[in-house]
């Protein structure tokens, strides 16, 4: 009876430590006797009872955060760099058996890489290049982490702070930029105040300069009328007293001549010399030729 109940027990111990159980996203490998033997997928399983025993291993994307490193540029600036990467194991097999730590190896590996890309670059090319030297380093750690079983999927430079002394040197060459910017800036500023002053004098004096011209020209046109219109009336003026003339009788002119020889009488003329054409005509009036004989006579 007890000898039954020995062999229960063994068997219910047999079948419980036989049962495996590999929860997702994790895979098992089963070591018996020492040995690889298999991967176990996720599910139940049953595996050789106390000869064999299972390794999980974690298969998901896994973050890691390496603590700050410092690196010498190759400027020799002194800075900090603290990365962070992802990674997930490609072959169960390899990441147990072939590196007694995969995960501490990967990171020792990035962070020699790492020294290796930082200290052929200077700290300004640092500073700036952040996406450049992610992307070699992530190129470099690749290849070396494939033979551990695993694959880095991500690496990233979280930040990178120079030494406090480079830091202030860095702050004061900042504030001298800034100062500079400003004072072009307010340059600058003055510059294209006094264009657009010069440019407003200039319009306002080529307007003031046009708007004498037009008055001049104005001017000048009112004159040009002016002069024409007078020249006008006098030409009407001498065209009315032609057609006037050359529609008057003879006798017109005559009494225009004894009006003349009038006033010349009356004024204080000691002697008269008249054509003879006009005394013969001034004798062709009866009450002109007394008159002519008189002032004959007083001569």
């Amino acid at each position: 009876m007890f000898i039954i109940i020995l062999l229960l027990i063994i068997i219910v111990l047999g079948l419980v430590s036989s049962i495996r159980i590999i929860t997702q996203p994790n895979q098992g490998v089963v070591i018996t006797l020492g040995k690889f033997e298999r991967v176990l997928s996720s599910g139940l399983h049953f595996i050789k009872p106390f000869i064999s025993r299972v390794i999980t291993v974690n298969t998901a994307q896994t973050p890691v955060d390496l603590n700050q490193q410092v690196v010498i540029t190759k400027d020799n600036a002194e800075i900090s760099v603290k990365i962070s990467l992802k990674y997930h194991v490609t072959n169960i097999e390899d990441f147990v058996f072939k590196n007694e730590d995969s995960v501490r190896s990967m990171i020792q590996d990035t962070r020699a890489s790492l020294r290796g890309i930082i200290g052929n670059k200077e700290l300004n090319e640092v500073l700036n290049g952040t996406q450049e030297i992610n992307a070699a380093l992530f190129k470099e750690i690749s290849s070396v982490t494939a033979g551990y079983g695993l694959n880095v999927d991500r690496v990233n430079i979280d930040s990178v702070n120079p030494s406090a002394d480079i830091q202030a040197s860095m702050n004061r060459l900042l504030q001298a930029t800034r100062e500079r910017d400003a004072t072009i800036a307010t340059a600058e500023g003055k510059s294209k105040s006094i264009t657009l002053e010069n440019e407003a004098n200039n319009r306002a004096l080529l307007a003031t300069n046009k708007a004498q011209n037009e008055a001049l020209v104005n001017s000048a046109k009112a004159k040009a009328t002016a002069i024409q219109t007078e020249a006008d009336a006098d030409a009407y003026r001498t065209r009315t007293l032609n057609d006037a003339l050359s529609s008057s009788s003879e006798n017109y002119f005559i009494f225009q001549n004894t009006e003349a020889v009038k006033a010349l009488a009356d004024g204080s003329a000691n002697t008269v010399v008249l054509p003879n054409q006009t005394l013969d005509s001034l004798g062709l009036i009866p009450a002109l030729t007394k008159l002519t004989k008189t002032t004959s006579t007083k001569s």
